[in-house]
């Protein structure tokens, strides 16, 4: 499904960052420990890994996926550079910039008003689902889809307002055709045409997998969800991430992918 990611050394200053879990500040030895693991599964899997040093400036830039957005063509892959609702990360851009710009064939700007992160943005076939909430708003899902549509893309807005940072913190892919998410996302009409496995209550941090292609990556310590997938026939590999959860991220946070 994608053979390249880049991802960014957590910053010693990592619980300084943005977070609304309540779960105390991250053990950073821990946290390097954790990322260490995370990028070991996908060099173990044959993906090409590109490991960016970490910017003290921005406690929150491990969480290199609200940066931009890649977008796979026929005839390489367009990046999609966001302006982050939070203000305090919108220097993140700038950063990741430059590991971009020699990766991606064209490379896209978001302008104005326009906000974007890209955890408010998921992938299906060829259509991108894009929340739309505190960090991403209209203006920038309008630019986005323009963007896309060059491409060949459909964009779906998905607007809430729960209260979560962003859409793919309780929504994610299991397959091509599968969706995994919490009970407050089951009956959205945005999502009726995809099979979909409900998180149980108290486990919605487990809905932010990493679909793969010929692999699932889940977060581990949820075991009703591992059980729920298991039973659906899905057999994900587990990883400790119980320090980025400290800080809101998850999975698909941690890495751009194309």
């Amino acid at each position: 499904m994608f053979s390249n990611i880049i991802v960014r050394t957590p910053a010693e200053n990592l619980g300084q960052g943005l977070t609304e879990a309540g779960l105390g500040c991250p053990d950073i030895p821990l946290t390097l420990a954790q990322h260490r693991d995370y990028i070991k599964y996908f060099e173990q899997a044959g993906i090409k890994v590109t490991v960016l040093p970490a910017v003290e400036e921005y406690p929150d830039s491990v969480f290199v996926e609200d940066t931009a957005v890649m977008i796979p063509h026929t005839n390489g892959t367009a990046a999609f550079l966001t302006c982050p609702g939070a203000e305090s990360r919108r220097g993140e851009v700038d950063e990741i910039q430059a590991a971009i710009a020699s990766r991606a064939d064209e490379i896209i700007r978001m302008e104005g008003s326009g906000l974007m992160e890209g955890g408010d943005v998921l992938l299906m076939g060829k259509t991108f689902y894009v929340g739309i909430d505190t960090r991403t708003n209209a203006e920038g899902c309008k630019q986005f889809t323009k963007a896309a549509a060059q491409f060949g893309y459909k964009t779906v807005p998905v607007p809430f307002t729960n209260g979560m940072p962003h859409l793919k913190t309780e929504l994610s892919a299991l397959d091509e055709e599968t969706l995994i998410m919490s009970a407050r996302f089951a009956e959205r009409e945005e999502f009726s045409g995809f099979k979909k496995l409900i998180v149980p209550e108290g486990e919605e941090y487990s809905a932010n997998c990493l679909f793969m292609g010929d692999r699932l990556l889940a977060p581990e310590g949820f075991p009703r969800t591992a059980e729920l997938l298991e039973k659906n026939g899905f057999k994900p590999d587990f990883i400790n991430m119980s320090e980025f959860r400290k800080m809101d991220g998850g999975l698909t946070c941690l890495s751009l992918r194309w």
